[in-house]
């Protein structure tokens, strides 16, 4: 079966807004889902938040999120998840908002993020991308 990943939204924007620092891991795991290695999940709260940075830096937002919704798997929003984060111990609303869209990902295998200490509620293993990056390789040895 195929790894299933969640990326939050700070490796997505990495990759959308092409991070000179960030972008190279960014550009490794989404060369990973093409090439069949493993499926990618975002939450819709993530396409949001990259069409307000893609068109703070004068970039197509349009564009943009239309290729990721045509690439990668899309994860809606639930009023349910509004509801565990608020009932939960995460100290930041969006970081809990994207682990719960995790958690509905059937098999998911890791969250990656830069922001590991944000997910410290999480079951799911939290992976920054390197981190991901040498786990997936170490596996397929």
């Amino acid at each position: 079966m195929t790894p299933q990943v969640f990326l939050d939204t700070n490796v997505v924007l990495d990759f959308a807004l092409n991070r000179p620092e960030f972008v190279k891991e960014a550009e490794s795991i989404f060369e990973l889902k093409d090439k069949g290695k493993i499926d990618i999940h975002i939450s819709a709260l993530t396409l949001s938040n990259v069409a307000y940075f893609a068109d703070k830096h004068k970039l197509d937002a349009f564009v943009i999120v239309g290729m990721f919704i045509n690439w990668i798997n899309i994860i809606d929003l639930k009023t349910t998840f509004f509801n565990q984060v608020i009932d939960s111990d995460f100290l930041d609303f969006e970081d809990g908002l994207q682990y719960y869209s995790a958690l509905n990902v059937k098999g998911i295998t890791a969250i990656v993020t830069r922001n590991t200490k944000d997910f410290r509620s999480s079951s799911i293993p939290v992976l920054t991308p390197a981190q991901f990056l040498h786990q997936l390789s170490d596996d397929s040895e």
